[in-house]
């Protein structure tokens, strides 16, 4: 990225000048569109946020709150939207449309490193931070939570072995009398608390494993994974997005926890 030389900001008073008058909570729909990137489009239903392009997705909360953010940034300087190109926003790196109100993101102080950007007819200098949400890869916007909320596994299906909830009570096939309720619970939890460390679209998947889960609301997940290199792999068939976790973590997904006997 060119460096800028330094421009006078228009006279103002001392005070922070607010990019946004929205409000987060009223906000359905976020675009982002990066200069050399697929755009993402986020949207909200009901309570809850998805990924509806370039792919379909639950959302990282985490995400959608950091761009969220922009309607509460402030700024110390204002500049008139003249001359754009000496802000390196004629051609922005990216631009975020946040309801009915667009930010494009431009070049960097050189003495304060503090980003240009474009907003409401003005242009403003504000934290690099304000971009960190924005930089995104599409399948960064994803949820890394393999498991949606809703989704309470009452059954698991392994190639060695079932393991089921009946009447509030969990039963193993092959029957195994050192499997204790609590440690049926703690794998069931397990599963219900799984968050990934990234989450890829992949081209092909090799699976080496077929796992299958069912939940409370009578719902069946049909799961592929493989081992690759140093992490596990889950594709969600539904979503087709795979979850890579780490080895460590597919011990506790794929071992029934024992409790030591005393």
């Amino acid at each position: 990225m060119a460096w800028l030389v330094f421009f006078k900001p228009e006279p103002t008073d001392s005070s922070k000048h607010k990019l946004s008058t929205l409000a987060p909570p009223s906000i359905k729909e976020i675009t982002i569109a990066p200069a050399q990137r697929p755009r993402v489009v986020l949207v909200k239903r009901t309570s809850n946020w998805f990924v509806t392009a370039p792919f379909a997705a639950r959302a990282d909360m985490a995400r959608v709150d950091g761009l969220l953010g922009l309607l509460s940034a402030e700024s110390g300087q204002r500049f008139a939207a003249q001359d754009l190109a000496r802000f390196e926003l004629d051609h922005p790196l990216a631009s975020v449309k946040i309801g009915a109100q667009e930010f494009s993101f431009g070049g960097v102080h050189p003495l304060t490193n503090q980003l240009y950007v474009l907003t409401q007819d003005a242009v403003y200098l504000v934290s690099p931070v304000y971009f960190v949400d924005v930089a995104k890869q599409p399948t960064d916007y994803a949820s890394k939570q393999l498991l949606d909320a809703a989704e309470n596994p009452v059954g698991f299906e392994f190639a060695t072995f079932k393991l089921t909830r009946t009447d509030g009570k969990w039963q193993k096939d092959p029957a195994d009398a050192a499997l204790s309720q609590d440690d049926a619970n703690k794998f069931a939890d397990e599963w219900r608390h799984a968050q990934a460390l990234a989450v890829s679209q992949p081209r092909a998947f090799k699976a080496s494993e077929h796992i299958t889960l069912r939940f409370a609301s009578g719902k069946t997940l049909k799961l592929q994974a493989a081992q690759q290199e140093q992490e596990w792999v889950v594709l969600r068939e539904d979503e087709k997005l795979a979850y890579h976790f780490t080895l460590d973590a597919a011990r506790r997904l794929r071992d029934l926890p024992l409790t030591p006997k005393k």
